[in-house]
């Protein structure tokens, strides 16, 4: 699969959980939703972020929203997310991207600056599977 694709599913995470949350609540605007509550992804620092994959790329992003890594940053159709697991410091959620695909996100968040980051499913009929080891190193510019 492009790593671009995969570095975007990274960077890319706060609109699917939005429109998510908003279905969960009988009711909320799409507009004031709230992010899926997800602990684990909660303590995640806002900030600059640099990404190592596991073939050693590195990938230097601002990460304006912990919850942006449920939505790869190319996918514009809505995307349904389920929390499968949510812990305090781990969580696994399911998302299905109507017309592109589905992906499994594991996150472990060993401190609210380092994180690590599992993504695996089909996107734009594209299989991928891939780990990411990321660290807050500062504020956004």
């Amino acid at each position: 699969m492009n790593k671009g694709v995969l570095w975007a599913a990274v960077v890319g995470l706060a609109l699917v959980t939005a429109s998510a949350s908003a279905q969960q609540r009988p009711g909320a605007a799409a507009a004031t939703a709230r992010p899926v509550d997800v602990p684990a992804i909660n303590l995640i620092q806002k900030g600059k972020w640099s990404a190592r994959d596991s073939e050693g790329n590195e990938r230097v992003m601002c990460v304006r929203d912990p919850y942006q890594i449920l939505r790869p940053e190319k996918i514009t159709t809505p995307c349904q997310n389920v929390v499968m697991e949510s812990a305090a410091s781990r969580a696994t959620v399911r998302s299905v991207c109507t017309g592109h695909g589905t992906m499994l996100t594991r996150i472990t968040t060993d401190t609210p600056r380092q994180v690590t980051v599992e993504m695996q499913g089909v996107i734009d009929g594209q299989p991928f599977s891939e780990t990411y080891d990321a660290k807050r190193i500062g504020d956004c510019s």
